[in-house]
């Protein structure tokens, strides 16, 4: 009987050990890392159509400033000018969809599309 209390006892705190260990490791993604942009996906017509998109961050987190702005195809179009929370793009008329990412100082990161028609 001794030897088995002894040993529940041990499997009782290798098992406590082992939970207490764990705690913290899952890796999930938070929401806190998500920039939100506005619009998501505007249609531009035109050579030299402009669009503003703005960023906006998780209410309970402001965004780490300054933003960085990019395109994923420069051939399409450009981000022309950047102020606070938000950017200009200029299409150059070319047709396809171009993929506006913005980034904060903090790595927190959004995307919208430049739908060009």
């Amino acid at each position: 009987m001794k030897h088995g209390i002894q040993g529940l006892i041990a499997c009782v705190m290798v098992l406590g050990i082992a939970w207490f260990c764990g705690l913290g490791c899952e890796t999930t993604e938070s929401s806190d890392t998500v920039i939100t942009v506005t619009p998501a996906s505007p249609e531009l017509k035109g050579s030299l159509a402009i669009q503003t998109f703005t960023a906006s961050g998780v209410a309970s987190n402001e965004l780490a400033l300054p933003l960085i702005w990019t395109v994923s195809n420069p051939n399409l179009g450009v981000i022309r000018s950047t102020a606070g929370l938000s950017a200009v793009y200029e299409s150059t008329g070319k047709v396809g969809n171009n993929i506006i990412t913005v980034r904060d100082q903090g790595q927190a990161e959004g995307m919208a599309t430049a739908i060009q028609r």
